[in-house]
């Protein structure tokens, strides 16, 4: 079981694994949050954990997420500097123009 230390606006800045020698803030949240964890961005309002991840932070995420998506992984990369190498080489023996 975990408690929440929680900043003035609700959310997480620490978090502690209750049971032996831990000592726990008296405000911290002792209300576990749901699993699987459905919050990008946990925030309690008092009563309940909610999505503290505003429109904005979602969007910058996505987009993050996406660019990165759209790199190429090193494998991919390895690969066609292979693949052009061995182009290359064709080319320079004239099996290929």
């Amino acid at each position: 079981m975990y408690a929440y230390a929680i900043d003035s606006k609700g959310f997480i800045v620490e978090s502690y694994l209750i049971g032996g020698d831990v000592t726990v803030p008296l405000t911290a949240i002792t209300k576990q949050l749901p699993q699987p964890l459905p919050f990008v961005k946990p925030n309690w309002n008092g009563e309940e954990w909610v999505e503290g991840e505003t429109e904005e932070e979602k969007t910058e995420r996505e987009e993050k997420q996406l660019l990165e998506s759209l790199k190429p992984s090193p494998k991919e990369i390895a690969d066609a500097e292979l693949e052009i190498m061995f182009l290359t080489l064709l080319a320079d023996v004239g099996v290929i123009q």
